[in-house]
């Protein structure tokens, strides 16, 4: 008698289940890495606009902002950033970007549009009241106060808040919140 080689149909079935309870398992621990992967990129973003925009408001030795944005242009004047920001000079302290476009060689008698940020997907951004920082040319923030931006998950889960703190001195730090 010859030996066939080959699974037999109780090995096939046992290993189809296995493999099922593997992805099970494994799949939501995978999606739960992908949004908090996700969380932490969109805080970076917002935390490196604001770090540019103290950084610029020294180098350039003027008012410098960051402002929640629409269309990437102008401030939106309300403390919605989901849609996104922007950082700008603003040497004539007038709160309001003068230049369109967007140009990191602009000259020095103008403001200038250093960097947008587009609008965040799958969370929201709220700004506490807070529509812009304005950053002054020693890198203080102008307001006297304390700012926190609140990055939430859209499907938040767990730890999936960030508060985004911006101190008097032009810091930031960031800490974990449970989900409202």
């Amino acid at each position: 008698m010859k030996r066939q080689n080959g699974l037999t149909l109780v090995e096939l079935l046992l290993t189809i289940v296995v493999l099922t309870v593997l992805l099970a398992t494994g799949v939501p621990s995978f999606m739960e890495f992908i949004k908090n992967n996700r969380l932490i990129g969109q805080t970076n973003d917002v935390v490196i606009a604001i770090q540019l925009a103290r950084n610029e408001a020294i180098k350039r030795g003027s008012m410098t902002v960051v402002c929640a944005s629409a269309n990437q242009t102008t401030c939106s004047g309300n403390d919605n950033w989901t849609t996104g920001w922007i950082v700008f000079s603003d040497l004539d302290r007038d709160g309001v970007p003068d230049v369109g476009g967007s140009d990191p060689l602009c000259e020095e008698t103008e403001d200038c549009i250093v960097r947008t940020g587009n609008s965040l997907n799958k969370g929201t951004l709220d700004g506490g009241g807070t529509d812009n920082i304005r950053f002054l040319p020693d890198g203080l923030t102008d307001s006297g106060t304390v700012m926190t931006l609140t990055l939430t998950a859209d499907d938040c889960y767990s730890n999936q808040v960030r508060d985004i703190t911006v101190t008097r001195q032009g810091h930031t730090m960031i800490t974990k919140q449970p989900c409202p």
